[in-house]
């Protein structure tokens, strides 16, 4: 056993790989042809039930939902055992597993969020969902195309998508009512998002600002993908590696135009993404400080139970698809998590993840988790079930992340980007953000400086990965 040490974001990751020193990130093999392989024989083979280990990252709302299948599955059959193990956040999730490489502690699936995507392939301890799928000849024909997609690199499919959200515009149609703007027909532009805000600014209708602008640095990455432009090179790191950024070109300079403007007019004030002000731009609609939020669809549940509540009886909540550049040219990113399944686990561990992987993702389960918790059904059957569209009747705001991920072209800048350091990436451009927003830096500048920023934190990780 060889181990390399790769320094990413002041972490160090022990990568051991087995039977001598592989360089880290080499292309991984198109489906189809020679790769790697799954172990579906093993299962039949092993004594039962093949205990597995699920490393779950959600927060304390969702939990319930996914302890629910989790239990639905394990009394559904007696050939595997899933246990559950609770981590506080995505990123804690991903420190102990990158610490797990070099002690072994590792679980046999674990949810990471969309943008840990290219270092857990850097990891090498992927045991790609293509793989068994080519194995078992099951078929992701069913899946919405932008979210299969968005987890195949270079011709091999990852990940096994499941908790699938994407960005929305949540509004107060009251609001929008007491500033004499139509609360059925919510802005689908930034041009639209900026005229509204104006009449709603003019009438009074909110206390602070319209919109409540949270600091996401994700949200600058739908906008620029919905104007149809790629986030970094390489076709977005999905041909080869991404080398550096292409955000600073005319998208780009749009929104960061549009944005310092409405926030320089008081059209929009700034919220954190992070800490205890997270949701410092939801709860800004419900007292009447904002009539608008750009947030993600999987807070949807959380929302309407508290509105159910009564504590919020001058809102009348209204979802609408993400506002971005140039919106006929592209399409919202998938965002949210999926599931790795681990190939340092023993063969009858890595064929029992794959079992309760695809029953995560039947159309029963899809349907489900939905309704529970708003995220996206990732599969078109779950979307025509009876009772997701009975649902969705009932509830259209829930409809809305669907829909807009399945509009607009799928093509690289749709598809999302890779990237290693993402983290890096991200901090560039909300650093970029405060600039303007807070010290009133003029959005080109600021621009040119999170595309230098970025491009430097891509150079650093690619040098330490190889």
């Amino acid at each position: 056993m060889s181990f390399r040490r790769v320094l990413t974001g002041g972490v160090a990751i022990a990568l051991a790989v087995a039977g001598g020193l592989t360089a880290v990130g080499a292309a991984p093999t198109a489906a189809g042809a020679a790769g790697p392989s799954c172990p579906l024989k093993a299962l039949s083979k092993a004594s039962k039930p093949v205990q597995i280990t699920f490393w779950q990252s959600l927060p304390q709302a969702n939990l319930a939902a996914i302890n629910k299948l989790v239990a639905q599955f394990n009394a559904s059959q007696t050939d595997v055992k899933v246990n559950v193990v609770s981590q506080v956040s995505y990123d804690d999730t991903f420190t102990k597993y990158k610490a797990g490489l070099s002690s072994g502690d590792l679980p046999d699936i674990v949810m990471l969020q969309e943008t840990d995507q290219q270092q857990m392939i850097d990891t090498t301890t992927v045991l790609p969902s293509g793989a068994c799928a080519k194995a078992d000849k099951y078929s992701f024909s069913d899946f919405l195309p932008r979210v299969v997609s968005y987890y195949t690199v270079k011709g091999q499919m990852y990940a096994m998508p499941f908790n699938v959200s994407g960005p929305v515009l949540y509004y107060n149609k009251k609001s929008f009512t007491a500033a004499g703007l139509d609360p059925e027909k919510p802005p689908a532009s930034l041009d639209e998002l900026v005229a509204d805000a104006q009449k709603i600014k003019a009438a009074g209708a909110v206390s602070k600002a319209p919109l409540g602008l949270k600091t996401e640095p994700g949200f600058i990455e739908h906008m620029i993908a919905i104007g149809g432009s790629t986030f970094v090179n390489n076709d977005n790191g999905r041909k080869a590696r991404a080398t550096k950024s292409t955000f600073d070109n005319k998208t780009g300079r749009q929104v960061f135009q549009t944005l310092s403007t409405m926030v320089k007019n008081g059209l929009a004030e700034p919220t954190p993404d992070s800490g205890t002000g997270t949701f410092n731009d939801l709860i800004g609609i419900g007292n009447g400080q904002f009539a608008m939020a750009f947030d993600t669809s999987a807070s949807l549940g959380t929302i309407s139970q508290f509105l159910a509540t009564g504590a919020y009886p001058n809102v009348s909540l209204g979802v609408a698809p993400m506002v971005g550049a140039s919106p006929k040219k592209g399409g919202v990113l998938v965002s949210g998590g999926a599931l790795y399944m681990v190939n340092k686990s023993e063969p009858a561990k890595q064929a029992a993840a794959w079992k309760f992987l695809k029953w995560l993702d039947e159309p029963a389960q899809q349907t489900t988790w939905s309704i529970d918790t708003g995220y996206i059904p990732i599969r078109k059957a779950a979307a025509a079930t009876a009772a997701m569209q009975d649902y969705w009747a009932k509830n259209p705001a829930y409809k809305v992340a669907y829909d807009q991920l399945l509009s607009g072209p799928n093509t690289v800048a749709t598809a999302g980007s890779v990237i290693g350091n993402y983290k890096g990436v991200r901090d560039a451009v909300r650093d970029a953000e405060n600039s303007m927003f807070l010290q009133g830096k003029d959005p080109r500048a600021a621009l040119k400086d999170a595309a230098s920023n970025a491009n430097s934190a891509i150079s650093d990780y690619n040098s330490r990965v190889g």
